[in-house]
């Protein structure tokens, strides 16, 4: 009797054993095993007015005139924001007409390699794909007689 009691914990323990590593195995991916990010929200007011083109955004500039072509002719920008984060983590940023703008890094794309970003902006809400450094341009709401539009960066962190 005393070699069956003895027996009975290491059976239950190495039981426990067993399915915490079954459990383990079969959980899904957590998003940390994705890298950080670096992500960059610029708030821009777009008009049709005189042209003037703020210092900050020179770099994106050409990308700038290919998305809106002669529709606006002065990009000013109201509020710029860049933070490095984890996956699920949000760069909000208040945009002028009292909306809160938020962007959230989602990780990256197996297939390509692709940065996931989820926008969420008032009852707006979409998922974006980009290449490592791309911008992106979320545009419509009007605000003192011109358009918001938001520009959205994402880098992978290479530290």
């Amino acid at each position: 009797m005393r070699n069956g009691s003895v027996r009975k914990p290491r059976a239950v323990l190495a039981c426990l054993a067993g399915a915490l590593i079954v459990a383990a195995l079969a959980a899904p991916v957590s998003a940390s095993a994705d890298p950080k990010a670096t992500v960059s929200v610029t708030v821009i007011l777009a008009k049709k007015g005189p042209p003037h083109l703020h210092p900050a955004l020179q770099p994106m500039w050409d990308t700038l005139r290919q998305t809106f072509g002669e529709k606006f002719a002065s990009y000013d920008v109201h509020d710029q924001v860049s933070r490095k984060v984890d996956p699920g983590t949000p760069v909000d940023v208040m945009l002028p007409n009292g909306v809160k703008f938020s962007a959230i890094y989602a990780g990256i794309t197996p297939d390509k390699g692709l940065l996931r970003v989820n926008i969420d902006m008032g009852d707006f809400q979409t998922k974006v794909r980009i290449h490592d450094g791309g911008v992106f341009f979320q545009a419509g709401q009007k605000h003192d007689g011109g358009t918001l539009v938001v520009a959205v960066r994402a880098a992978l962190d290479k530290n």
